[in-house]
């Protein structure tokens, strides 16, 4: 499952989902590329009075099953303020629900539901890459400790491509594309 969030077609996201949705389908995987900003997965933000109440919406029942049914959740999207678009944070806010992603012992200790899979982070960002991966920059800590590892996912690849807004023109795509063979390699 690749799930990627930008909302400009021509963005760096596509390429690189596209990429590794190419090398995956060329090794025999079955692939299902979900884009956030398509009509098909517009959802406005969670909003409700009292959670305890709230029924399950469609789009999370669809999204659920996407994750069920994946071994792998690759996630591609660009950085900004150092964290993913909200689109993508929504996606999350949708998805990953106590009972379905988690559950509580009776003791209160943290149960995770979606062992056995894993996760790959594949960003895009405008300034230097190394500085996301810093150990205490909220972008690794969000995707790797937050959430992921929070409900049994094993994140196995993390990877930003920096500079592109810093390198404008033929030094930027140079450089995205020295990028995208790395994609490749890690599917």
């Amino acid at each position: 499952l690749i799930v990627k969030a930008h909302p400009s077609p021509l963005g760096h996201v596509h390429k690189i989902a596209d990429t590794y949705a190419e090398a995956k389908k060329s090794q025999g995987h079955d692939v299902t590329i979900v884009d956030l900003y398509s009509q098909e997965y517009a959802e406005e933000f969670l909003t409700f009075t009292n959670i305890r109440e709230m029924q399950t919406l469609p789009i999370q029942k669809k999204f659920e099953e996407q994750i069920t049914w994946a071994n792998e959740i690759v996630v591609v999207h660009p950085v900004w303020w150092s964290l993913p678009p909200a689109i993508m944070k929504n996606w999350v806010d949708l998805t990953f629900w106590v009972h379905f992603a988690y559950k509580y012992s009776p003791e209160g200790k943290i149960l995770p539901l979606l062992t056995g899979k894993t996760a790959k982070v594949f960003a895009t960002a405008g300034g230097s890459s190394w500085y996301y991966y810093l150990p205490l920059m909220p972008l690794a800590s969000f995707w790797k400790m937050a959430l992921f590892n929070f409900v049994g996912i094993k994140v196995t690849d993390f990877k930003v491509c920096g500079n592109l807004d810093k390198w404008r023109g033929e030094r930027a795509d140079k450089h995205f594309e020295e990028f995208l063979p790395q994609i490749k390699n890690s599917a």
